[in-house]
């Protein structure tokens, strides 16, 4: 887009349907507000269901219709089906939009199977969901989380204990870039299959508060006084953090258009197409990332 995005470019959502994962957290939370501010009907799931609640009652406190709570957790792949077999239930007419959003993991937490919690809530848990959906889908937006920057690089393959080999940063940047990986796969696919599904990614606003922010400094040996000053520069980034998100949902973008708030360290404040990392376009490494996904989820969209 050639001019700079805001909320207020969000169009009438009436009549539209949106399914919005992660919905119990600020990100979640906020892009259902926003999206139920213009009209869409919503179905908000999350794994945290005192969270879950309080969005629901968030969202109908605002005006907008009561959306329709679904439990999920994106990390249990057996929750992910009973989730998919809900939505359908519901979404008899299809959903226009999936929002892919997972927050709170433990880092280094491990599934009851031995896999890495970041990993199967980010990839193998979005991959089924929309493996099950995807014949109802319009658009699907995978959040990304700012810390795919650390990841150099990501395997596609699995170490002994179930989680992907070590190539860089770690198994939370990595299950990051992971997630990037295959929202652009699913939309070349889905483009190869002749499905009218588009897939697009959005990269979260980064806060340097946190474990993305330290672990930037220590790489790139700068001291924090230049961190707080860019955190300062930039101001309320709480408060734009989902634009990306109602962005990549909303405008008319093709697929596999990346949305980020640009910036250095995705510091901006206004919303934008961002270019991929060089290893997201890297079809041969995407394709053997998304076989491993048809292994672990034990399902494929258009198979």
């Amino acid at each position: 887009m050639s001019t700079p995005w805001s909320p207020d470019d969000l169009p009438d959502l009436t009549g539209r349907r949106a399914l919005v994962t992660g919905a119990g957290s600020a990100l979640g939370r906020e892009t259902a507000l926003a999206l139920a501010g213009r009209g869409a009907e919503l179905l908000l799931a999350d794994h945290d269901l005192d969270a879950l609640g309080d969005a629901v009652r968030r969202v109908d406190a605002a005006g907008a219709a009561r959306p329709v709570a679904v439990p999920l957790d994106l990390a249990d792949l057996d929750s992910v089906r009973d989730a998919a077999a809900h939505a359908r239930s519901v979404a008899l007419e299809g959903l226009d939009l999936l929002v892919l959003h997972d927050a709170g993991r433990e880092r280094g937490a491990t599934t009851s199977d031995g896999e890495e919690v970041a990993l199967v809530a980010r990839a193998w848990g979005p991959f089924l969901l929309v493996a099950r959906l995807h014949d109802l889908l319009g658009r699907v937006v995978s959040v990304v989380p700012p810390s795919y920057r650390l990841a150099r690089e990501v395997s596609a393959e699995l170490d002994e204990e179930g989680m992907l080999r070590r190539t860089g940063w770690g198994g939370p940047s990595e299950a990051a870039l992971a997630t990037l990986l295959l929202a652009l796969e699913l939309d070349a696919r889905a483009r190869d299959a002749g499905a009218g599904l588009r897939s697009l990614a959005a990269v979260a606003g980064l806060d340097v508060s946190g474990p993305l922010g330290r672990a930037e400094q220590v790489r790139r040996g700068r001291g924090p006084s230049i961190l707080d000053a860019a955190a300062r520069a930039v101001g309320q980034r709480g408060e734009v953090a989902h634009h990306p998100v109602l962005m990549a949902a909303t405008a008319d973008l093709p697929g596999s258009t990346v949305v980020g708030l640009g910036g250095a360290l995705g510091l901006g404040t206004t919303a934008r197409i961002v270019n991929p990392p060089r290893t997201a376009r890297d079809r041969e490494l995407r394709a053997r990332l998304w076989a491993l996904a048809v292994e672990h989820a034990g399902a494929e969209p258009w198979a």
